[in-house]
């Protein structure tokens, strides 16, 4: 028994070899479905396997149902101060970048919204649209609408696009409005496009607004459907609202009663699903929120602590936190910076700089869609 006993010992010397069994494709979705999104950007580098399941769109939607998503904010810049080709920035409230997209062109962004960014060409006069979910990249066809065919003669003008949904529908509308200079009939001009995905697309005139609107990027904005605009002309806290689903002009909106209004002391940003009016003071600046259109009734909810040191400063606020805190974008004459306020100690926590923006919005998609999107625009132009 003896020699038996000694013979079924392992010999300490001996290797041992474990072979893995692989994981059943239902296990690994159930395991990955419970990480973070960041946690499953790094562990798509495991294998193709995992890398096409994290990457496959019920996978994020299933994930995204799981997993309340991150305020991400999108920064973006004229290409043509830039050397690097970098056309935006996306950055979580840590400050970090976790995506950053590049063109080969000349492209200035003129509005950040619903997850689309929108951008002009310097070299062709085309607006384009990024999706920053899917990759894709629409452009937008160059010229004035068929109805307007008379103005095509005009050369020098300057406008401003703005992208909203229609709820009804969910249909995505590029609202245009075109400042054609002249001496003798200075005039503006107003043309939709539907975003349907269809090559017969095309501008399509309508009535120009009921008096002229500011050209000025962060002194027009949409929600909800709705396109709003301050005016150029007194009075300054008059609001004209494009109704996208009519595609009409509606009814003019009157801000809230201030007292001794200034030029360029308003300005407007899109917070938490609702219109809010910026008005900048000496030291400080007040948010009003709309809270009824008919009624014309405002709310103004926060007073910031801000002092602006040029007439090109300008706060952008961007969303309003569960907490209260309010992250921000303070915008000067040559550079940005996120920031957060905390209204309950009056103070700021500098979040990072963003250089020269043009334009600043949130995403509200997933991670795991951004780290799908392709890096170069010259992939889908």
């Amino acid at each position: 028994m003896e020699h038996a006993t000694r013979q079924s010992r392992p010999d300490p010397q001996a290797q041992v070899v474990f072979v893995p069994l692989p994981l059943p494709q239902d296990a690994v979705y159930e395991i990955l479905l419970r990480l973070s999104a960041k946690d499953i950007c790094r562990l798509r580098a495991v294998c193709r396997l995992w890398r096409s399941l994290s990457s496959d769109p019920q996978f994020i939607a299933a994930h995204a149902a799981r997993h309340p998503r991150p305020a991400l904010v999108v920064a973006g810049y004229d290409t043509g101060y830039r050397d690097n080709g970098v056309v935006c920035d996306i950055v979580d409230l840590s400050g970090k970048v976790v995506r950053r997209v590049r063109t080969e062109g000349k492209e200035l962004v003129k509005s950040v919204n619903l997850n689309f960014i929108c951008t002009y060409s310097h070299s062709s006069s085309c607006i384009r649209l990024f999706n920053m979910t899917t990759g894709d990249v629409f452009a937008l066809p160059e010229g004035l609408s068929e109805e307007h065919a008379g103005e095509r003669d005009i050369l020098d003008y300057t406008f401003v696009a703005a992208l909203g949904q229609v709820a009804s529908t969910g249909e995505y509308k590029v609202l245009r409005v075109l400042d054609c200079p002249s001496i003798d009939n200075p005039h503006q001009l107003c043309e939709v496009f539907t975003l349907d995905g269809s090559s017969h697309a095309r501008w399509r005139g309508k009535k120009a607004p009921p008096s002229p609107v500011s050209m000025i990027c962060y002194e027009n904005v949409a929600v909800n459907g709705t396109v709003y605009f301050l005016g150029q002309d007194s009075p300054l806290d008059d609001i004209a609202s494009f109704d996208l689903e009519r595609e009409e002009w509606t009814l003019g909106l009157r801000g809230p009663h201030y007292q001794q209004l200034r030029s360029n002391e308003l300005s407007m940003a899109a917070v938490n699903g609702s219109l809010v009016l910026v008005r900048y003071l000496s030291c400080y600046v007040e948010l009003w929120f709309l809270v009824d259109f008919e009624r014309g009734l405002w709310d103004k909810r926060h007073s910031i602590r801000a002092r602006l040191h040029d007439y090109l400063s300008t706060i952008r606020p961007l969303l309003v936190l569960n907490d209260g805190r309010i992250v921000l974008v303070h915008v000067g004459g040559t550079s940005g910076s996120l920031k957060i306020y905390n209204p309950r100690t009056n103070s700021y926590a500098d979040v990072a700089d963003m250089g020269l923006c043009f334009a600043v919005g949130l995403y509200s998609g997933s991670l795991l869609s951004l780290a799908n999107l392709q890096i170069m625009w010259s992939v889908f132009v």
